[in-house]
């Protein structure tokens, strides 16, 4: 199992996936990481277990916008 290394919030955090899904991964950590430089520029510092739940937190809002926003056109 391929162990990769990930830059969120200015920290590196190593971690495994499955073979094949390396650049999945690193394009999911992307989209963290830009949610947490939102949190960065706008709050400045903030520990780290926070700073992942707020970015995860934001992801999950826009996530679930995007499939209220399908299942309204589904439904057309």
């Amino acid at each position: 199992m391929p162990e990769v290394t990930v830059n969120i919030g200015g920290r590196q955090f190593a971690v495994a996936c499955q073979a094949g899904e390396e650049s999945y991964l690193h394009a999911a950590a992307k989209m963290l990481d830009d949610e947490a430089q939102v949190l960065a520029d706008q709050a400045g510092r903030m520990p780290e277990a926070r700073m992942l739940l707020m970015a995860g937190l934001m992801l999950a809002d826009k996530t679930a916008s995007v499939e209220d926003k399908i299942s309204e056109v589904q439904a057309q």
